[in-house]
């Protein structure tokens, strides 16, 4: 576990915070061809959302795996928790100015009983990373190494929560299954 002492002294004063980010993924049989936009929420608590409002993307973790042809090998799943640009002091060019990054808290990949999928729905499970401690495993990384946006739907089991809603499930569940089947070239990434 990565910790920094709270009197760390970093290089920069202050962030610009960014609620949403749009992005195209490249076509999985065409890469010179784009997609439709997808926007990727990160925003902070309101009335609205008690939670805030996070949506869930592919990022990439090894440069050697291209998205969408290598599938969630070399990437993970992540829920976006923060998007930030570091602003460098007068006089002064960081190396990270001009670079957005992201906050992310990862996702594990839940093996199924001899697959790497859930047998009734054929969907990947996740569960939430988390560190011994119980606390979120979570880091951050150039935002360019967001590829894709990720639909989660909460895992319900054999009952659903009478307590989730549509602005807290995202927050309260813990299990979920990674949407193959919401757009056609996330298919083909998924069904690799």
């Amino acid at each position: 576990q990565r910790r920094s002492p709270p009197d760390a002294h970093l290089p920069f004063r202050d962030l610009q915070i960014w609620y949403k980010v749009r992005l195209q993924q490249k076509s999985y049989h065409d890469s010179s061809s784009l997609g439709p936009v997808f926007t990727i929420n990160a925003r902070p608590p309101d009335r609205t959302w008690e939670y805030g409002r996070h949506d869930a993307a592919i990022l990439q973790v090894d440069a050697h795996h291209e998205w969408p042809s290598s599938g969630l090998v070399g990437h993970a799943v992540v829920d976006v928790r923060l998007i930030m640009c570091p602003v460098s002091p007068k006089g002064i060019r960081l190396v990270w100015s001009d670079r957005f990054l992201v906050y992310v808290q990862q996702f594990d990949i839940v093996s199924q009983r001899q697959a790497s999928v859930d047998r009734t729905t054929g969907l990947h499970v996740l569960n939430r990373a988390t560190r011994a401690s119980g606390e979120f495993l979570g880091d951050i990384f150039p935002l360019d190494q967001i590829k894709s946006y990720a639909h989660l739907v909460p895992r319900f089991g054999e009952t659903a929560d009478i307590r989730l809603t549509s602005t807290n499930s995202f927050h309260s569940a813990r299990s979920f299954l990674l949407n193959k089947y919401f757009d056609k070239d996330f298919y083909y990434a998924l069904s690799l």
